[in-house]
């Protein structure tokens, strides 16, 4: 996973990406059933993660973490490789002498309805945990084809269902792995640090008990 370049002068601070390919989206409504390999869906997610763990890194959340928000390249060199963009929601960690520090005020909903987190709808300040579990939803959608509220547009009703599939039920289709995935990012708020290294070693145990050769090349992302 690859992110664009950052460069600053005296009046501006400016991002340059690459022309990239089509978005993940794109992708899904390319043919039906509309979902990915699991192949492809491991791939992916592990790259997905070294992204946004890099955003973490330099201190922000995306807070907008959805399948249009990653492309894939448009060349044979980066044909199998996912880009993360769009970092207009981007907010800086709150640290104070290199402690992170919990919010205590409302916020806005920050987000996209379908992949925002339940922090999201209850108007909790965004953590690293939050971007993580709209990974997880994006996850979820690209292997089963949608999500439980995917053809919901009343938001209670939304959240209601968030509600009710958080846990198991919500990964019962995936491999066992993504209990664990699910159970580690529910278990941190805004100040723990997410385990980057364990949900990626997750997904590649995933790969090897499916015998998944993750180091192959991506051939066909959309699943027969």
């Amino acid at each position: 996973m690859h992110r664009g370049s950052y460069y600053e002068d005296i009046s501006y601070k400016y991002l340059v990406m690459r022309l990239l390919g089509p978005n993940m989206i794109e992708l899904a409504n390319f043919k039906k059933p509309y979902k990915f390999s699991l192949h492809s869906v491991l791939k992916f997610g592990i790259q997905a993660i070294e992204a946004i763990q890099v955003v973490h890194n330099h201190g922000f959340i995306h807070r907008d973490i959805k399948p249009g928000n990653f492309l894939i390249g448009n060349s044979s060199n980066s044909s199998g490789t996912f880009y993360l963009t769009d970092f207009g929601m981007c907010k800086k960690i709150d640290k104070r002498n290199e402690v992170i520090i919990k919010p205590t005020s409302k916020a806005n909903f920050r987000g996209s309805l379908m992949y925002a987190s339940l922090n999201a709808h209850n108007l909790v300040e965004l953590g690293r945990n939050d971007d993580l579990i709209s990974l997880l939803y994006i996850l979820i959608e690209f292997f089963n084809g949608m999500l439980p509220w995917s053809d919901i547009n009343e938001i209670d009703k939304i959240v209601s269902l968030k509600q009710h599939y958080c846990g198991p039920k919500l990964t019962k289709r995936l491999p066992k792995q993504f209990n664990k995935f699910e159970s580690h990012i529910l278990s941190l708020d805004y100040t723990t640090d997410p385990d980057y290294e364990l949900l990626i070693s997750l997904l590649k145990q995933a790969a090897e008990e499916n015998k998944l050769d993750l180091n192959a090349p991506i051939k066909n992302i959309i699943k027969n």
